[in-house]
């Protein structure tokens, strides 16, 4: 119970679990530049801040007014960030400022949660760690040049760094919830090209359970993490569909007018996909994760069938409640769904 966990982006869906998962076994400094959350467990064991990674000034008190064992460093500029200034501000600049005070306060370990959104092409088999960035956005530039810094950095202590696919949990709704909407609402789920495509998810409580167990590795790490037995998309869907006992059809836009709809739809603010995601969803992007579990022994509980079909089933159950107030909790523009409805033969 003496050692103390620093998690940035406390408030965040990710940052949340972390607080949660370790708090009944660390206390947790719980940082986040926006207005602290509730959490779930023991606020005893649990304080928190509210400061910007890029503000040294404050960073540099926290250091120095609290004995800092681990950082779990999860806050980052997400994809819809509008200024790439302000996404290199916070993924590098961020990162790079929490390594120094590292480095002069004798922190022992320090684990980054990196993102495959370093990769941004069709890969026709599974990616390892070895495999050069193929980053097209700032967000994935910035997060490829932080494992850089981490890695090149004079920082004495242990690092490990995740990379990490879709992160799936049962309170992250910025994504799933048209999909689930979709499901719910019986209307016939549209994919962009033949749905043949494999992307990677992780659930997130794998996640936890790979950062615990990766307290005790000493040096520097690097681990691609995700699922077993990744199906194409539309395998995935139409599991959940089958679950969700619906009769509707997953259909078919050729990939060039789907693209154009959806550059068009974004546009007009009926649906929240950028050049990112658009080009993701018509890609292959699946991790090697051989690495991990032998390093480790971790193995995934969960496959991405079931850890949609457990997060849609949450999501029903908790629909009329109100939902939180993070980005990560927020529901997306469902307005869409009126559109899809007219295709619904």
């Amino acid at each position: 119970m003496n050692k103390k966990i620093l998690i940035t982006g406390s408030s965040g869906f990710l940052g949340e679990e972390l607080v949660n998962f370790f708090s009944t076994d660390y206390k947790i400094l719980a940082l986040d530049k926006e207005t602290p959350i509730f959490f779930d467990s023991n606020s005893v064991n649990i304080i928190k801040f509210v400061c910007d990674i890029r503000d040294k000034e404050k960073l540099e008190k926290i250091f120095k007014n609290n004995k800092i064992d681990i950082i779990i460093h999860c806050a980052a500029e997400i994809l819809d960030e509008k200024d790439p200034n302000e996404v290199w501000k916070t993924n590098y600049d961020g990162t790079k400022n929490l390594l120094d005070f590292a480095e002069i306060h004798n922190v022992s370990k320090f684990i980054f949660t990196s993102t495959f959104s370093i990769f941004e092409k069709n890969y026709d088999s599974p990616i390892d760690e070895k495999e050069p960035s193929s980053a097209i956005v700032d967000y994935g530039k910035s997060k490829y040049a932080a494992e850089n810094l981490i890695l090149s950095h004079t920082y004495k202590g242990d690092v490990v760094i995740f990379r990490c696919p879709v992160v799936i949990g049962k309170k992250r709704l910025d994504k799933l919830a048209l999909l689930f909407e979709m499901v719910r609402q019986k209307t016939n789920i549209w994919l962009i090209g033949d749905g043949s495509n494999k992307i990677h998810f992780i659930y997130s409580l794998d996640l936890l359970k790979a950062i615990n167990l990766s307290l005790a590795l000493d040096g520097k790490n690097l681990f691609n993490i995700g699922s077993d037995n990744v199906n194409s998309i539309r395998e995935v869907f139409q599991k959940l569909l089958n679950h969700a006992n619906s009769k509707k059809k997953i259909k078919n836009f050729p990939k060039f007018f789907g693209l154009l709809a959806l550059k068009i739809l974004n546009i007009l603010h009926l649906v929240s996909l950028g050049p990112y995601h658009q080009r993701m969803l018509v890609s292959n992007c699946v991790l090697n994760t051989d690495r991990i579990k032998k390093k480790i022994n971790w193995q995934p509980k969960y496959t991405n069938e079931q850890m949609l079909i457990e997060c849609y089933d949450y999501y029903l159950a908790t629909l009329k409640k109100e939902k939180e107030n993070s980005s990560s909790k927020k529901l997306p523009n469902l307005n869409i769904i009126k559109l899809l409805k007219i295709f619904n033969f």
